[in-house]
């Protein structure tokens, strides 16, 4: 069940990263996360690249996995499974990233489902 952290700020605890660290993280992966991760010095900013990079892992290896089964596979419906999961996996990646975006704007810091949040 996802959860939401308890870093509320209001307007003064938000900063841009934190807010836009989702949709980083939604189109350059890990590797934008894990930089605001590394340069932020706010409480905010840090909590939301936490939550946006550890969601951001998840689906690397979900993809990375789902793609193996796809490529190497000899059965079609096996196959078509993982190619189907691996469509849903980038949808549910964006409409959650989406949602955290938004919870963002509202000065919260959502843990993303699935996922704990490491450290």
């Amino acid at each position: 069940m996802p959860s939401t952290t308890t870093t509320r700020g209001g307007s003064a605890g938000r900063t841009i990263l934190g807010v836009t660290v989702h949709g980083l993280g939604l189109v350059f992966g890990i590797f934008g996360p894990g930089l605001v991760y590394l340069l932020s010095r706010g409480e905010f900013s840090k909590a939301n690249a936490r939550n946006a990079l550890t969601w951001q892992l998840f689906v690397l290896v979900g993809l990375a996995g789902l793609l193996a089964v796809f490529f190497t596979t000899d059965s079609d419906p096996v196959g078509l499974a993982a190619g189907g999961l691996l469509l849903a996996l980038l949808l549910v990646d964006a409409v959650a990233s989406l949602w955290a975006t938004v919870k963002a704007i509202g000065g919260e810091a959502w843990s993303y489902p699935l996922v704990s949040v490491l450290g």
